[in-house]
């Protein structure tokens, strides 16, 4: 699955290995799976819809029958590619599995993610990181993201209708104060 977690960028196309896999992905757009090879230090490429050159690429190991989120993040010479194992598992019977993921390049290096009550759902999520998955109830799920140990919330996001027995990434976007964002993606 390609993702462009990069909010100021154009859209992308993405590739593998020189081969084209999906192309206008638009900012808070991801592909469906994508059927690729398996192997160590595939060539991993964001590039602007149109354009012979990447504007980020990297290195990467996918292995055979595994599921992967592969993220373009950040804008301009901060352009990055990062890539996360996806656990397909079954999330508990009625309920929804979520990870999260911290792109965010005007966040502070480390957050938490809290319930709308106050509540820890992640603490300390690391820049450029993903957590572990957690259970969450089927519904609209209001979050705040803060600086770790932090009281000032750096915004209040209402993520839409989580359904029972699907698995979601939410990241965390944004080069700057203004356009700091959290976007989600449904795996199943």
């Amino acid at each position: 699955m390609a993702i462009n977690a990069s909010a100021g960028s154009a859209a992308q196309t993405f590739q593998i290995s020189g081969n084209t896999l999906k192309s206008g992905l638009a900012f808070g757009q991801a592909s469906d799976y994508i059927g690729t090879n398996s192997g160590q230090n595939l060539r991993a490429e964001f590039r602007n819809d149109g354009s012979a050159s990447a504007l980020a690429s990297e290195e990467l190991d996918f292995i055979n029958g595994r599921h992967y989120s592969v993220f373009l993040a950040g804008e301009g010479q901060a352009a990055r590619i990062r890539a996360f194992e996806d656990n397909m598992d079954a999330p508990a019977s009625g309920q929804a599995k979520v990870r999260f993921v911290h792109l965010s390049d005007a966040a502070p290096r480390n957050v938490d993610i809290r319930r709308g009550n106050g509540e820890n759902l992640i603490a300390n999520l690391e820049h450029d990181k993903a957590s572990d998955y957690v259970t969450v109830a089927p519904g609209v799920l209001q979050v705040q993201v803060f600086a770790t140990g932090q009281n000032t919330s750096l915004g209040n996001f209402d993520l839409s209708a989580f359904a029972p027995d699907k698995i979601y990434t939410v990241y965390v976007a944004g080069s700057n104060a203004d356009n700091i964002s959290i976007q989600q993606v449904r795996h199943n």
